[in-house]
């Protein structure tokens, strides 16, 4: 009769070891990992809320800047507010669209509209062919991985008006 091969006792207290020291090892990495997919997730929902309403502010038109709670926004009108007060408060306040979701703030001194390639009262213009925007948005958010220290995403997105100039 042949004689089977099994496992020693030392073989075994060996593997269970060699997985107590992975187990406790995965242990150790587990709350890092779940905390900073937590951050992650906060981060990214403040860049898309900035984003959004980025591209809420570019779809605006190139007006002249003629600019009251009851009249259509345009980008000019919310140049000229360097502020945050006057046109860029109102649209965050009562026009614009977008939905900020719960824990998360977007302050109207926080964003810039910046228009390049436009006349200006001189009669001299930089134009070619064209005007182009650019929007800076920012997201405040509190973080509870780090006390409720507030933190804040910046998006800067840009819009192109190509016109042909004859």
């Amino acid at each position: 009769m042949k004689k089977r091969r099994a496992l020693s006792l030392l073989e075994i207290l060996f593997a269970i070891g060699f997985l107590t020291v992975i187990l406790v090892a995965f242990a150790a990495v587990y709350p890092a990992a779940y905390r900073l997919n937590r951050k992650s997730a906060k981060a990214t929902i403040a860049a898309k809320t900035a984003s959004t309403i980025g591209a809420e502010i570019l779809a605006l038109p190139f007006d002249s800047p003629s600019f009251s709670t009851t009249s259509q926004p345009n980008l000019s009108a919310l140049a000229q507010d360097i502020s945050g007060t006057g046109a860029i408060r109102t649209f965050v306040t009562q026009q614009m669209r977008s939905t900020i979701p719960a824990g998360y703030e977007v302050r109207a001194q926080a964003i810039r509209v910046a228009l390049y390639g436009v006349v200006d009262p001189s009669g001299l213009t930089n134009d070619i062919g064209g005007r182009f925007a650019q929007v800076q948005v920012t997201t405040y958010y509190n973080d509870s991985n780090t006390g409720g220290a507030e933190k804040s995403v910046t998006i800067i997105s840009g819009k192109a008006e190509n016109r042909d100039v004859r």
